[in-house]
């Protein structure tokens, strides 16, 4: 027999192969039977089988549902409605974000101001940098000292006050905003100083004390007396020796007033009494102000000035 065939025998059938049992039948007939069941040849039939059909299945990866069948569930109403919901949450989403991103830039500030981008020096003029051997610091000395500066990568330098002044509370009792006090230097110096600086692309903060001047100033001077518009440059009020207006104190813990044996009146003061209070209501005040302001190209730095 060739390979890849399998044969098969068929029996006769015999109505009793003498493993049933059988009554009818006596034990004659019995054995009888037996013997030609057992003797009976047996018909051969040879079947050939494809060998290909004997081969292992081919195994392929799952390629999903047919498009047919995708498109059927596609079109129920529950996966339709499902879809297009997600879909225009995402486009919403979408505009959202792009409008946020808008807004942000816009609002944000492109980039950061001068003060915000370096580290400020601040400079007390007195004890920095003596140019002139004289025990004292000056404006002078300052300029001598930008290349410090550039070391240290500081682009902003900050001058304490340096305005002529009588009394000595680090110089800011104002005698004259017009003029620099002699300790540090001249106009001349102060100009120079200003050049220098900003040649070397530095700023220039510079004191300015518009709340009070010192009882020396010539403005006060002229107030004290009456002395045209000048009369309402302070705060003057009616009061008698010894007994101020109000109960106001000044930051030092003692009366805000201070009588004026010339006026006859009490001027205000929130620091010493050498330091009386300008009248900021005074349009003319103002006016002079803006013309120290004017004096200078760099920034101020506003000090002590009245709250609002």
């Amino acid at each position: 027999m060739s390979e890849g065939s399998v044969e098969l025998k068929q029996k006769t059938a015999v109505e009793n192969n003498g493993f049933v049992p059988d009554y009818d039948y006596d034990g004659e007939e019995k054995v009888a039977s037996r013997k030609n069941s057992q003797t009976e040849e047996a018909h051969v039939y040879a079947v050939q089988i494809n060998a290909t059909s004997l081969d292992p299945l081919t195994l392929k990866p799952y390629a999903g549902m047919p498009k047919e069948v995708l498109l059927q569930f596609s079109r129920r109403p529950g996966y339709r409605i499902t879809r297009e919901i997600i879909f225009w949450l995402i486009i919403a989403a979408t505009l959202v974000i792009i409008a946020a991103t808008i807004a942000i830039i816009a609002l944000s500030p492109r980039c950061l101001d001068w003060w915000q981008s370096s580290p400020i020096y601040q400079v007390y003029p007195k004890s920095f940098k003596d140019s002139n051997k004289d025990g004292a610091g000056d404006l002078k000395g300052i300029q001598e000292k930008i290349n410090h500066f550039l070391y240290l990568d500081v682009k902003n330098v900050w001058v304490a006050s340096f305005y002529k002044a009588s009394l000595k509370d680090y110089n800011y009792a104002v005698d004259d905003f017009r003029d620099v006090d002699p300790t540090f230097g001249t106009m001349a110096d102060f100009d120079s100083m200003i050049s220098a600086l900003h040649d070397k692309g530095l700023k220039l903060i510079i004191d300015l004390i518009p709340n009070h001047t010192s009882n020396k100033h010539q403005w006060f001077q002229l107030s004290r007396n009456r002395t045209g518009k000048y009369t309402d440059y302070y705060i003057w009020h009616d009061c008698v020796l010894g007994v101020p207006p109000n109960n106001w104190l000044s930051v030092y813990g003692n009366s805000a007033w201070e009588y004026d044996d010339t006026r006859n009146q009490c001027y205000f003061h929130q620091f010493r009494k050498e330091q009386p209070d300008l009248n900021l209501n005074n349009p003319d005040v103002l006016t002079e102000i803006e013309v120290c302001l004017r004096r200078v190209e760099s920034k101020y730095r506003e000090d002590s000035g009245p709250h609002t």
